[in-house]
């Protein structure tokens, strides 16, 4: 007879995810690239369905960066009360954090733009 290992839940720990994503004002597309998760990952972790523990476990460090993990798993979580949790962040942390993730977003763009301006270009003079 095989032994069966029960594993506890949190209650709603993906809803909780969700609603410190929102708090810190991020999209899940932004949380991806911060912790190079796929979208669909983010979104599985915030539904409770079941992903590799390494993915939840990396998102759950990326957000520990900004609220404890302790309020965060706490049986009275509420995100109302997000704001006495965080990780003594300034507004101006979470922004800044959101700019550099911008920042990252339209370097890699302008990249992308400079690559195919290059390449037509190139073709351009290929045919004169």
């Amino acid at each position: 007879m095989k032994s069966e290992h029960k594993v506890k839940r949190i209650e709603g720990i993906g809803e909780r995810l969700k609603n410190v994503r929102q708090y810190l004002i991020m999209t899940q597309q932004q949380v991806a690239e911060a912790t190079g998760l796929p979208v669909i990952t983010i979104s599985k972790i915030e539904h409770d369905k079941v992903v590799n523990s390494d993915s939840f476990i990396q998102m759950l460090h990326f957000y520990s960066n900004y609220i404890s993990v302790d309020f965060l798993m706490a049986k009275d979580f509420k995100i109302a009360d997000a704001d006495r949790y965080t990780k003594s962040f300034s507004l101006n942390t979470i922004v800044k954090a959101k700019l550099e993730l911008i920042q990252e977003q339209v370097t890699k763009e302008l990249e992308s733009t400079q690559k195919d301006f290059v390449q037509k270009v190139s073709e351009a003079i290929n045919l004169l």
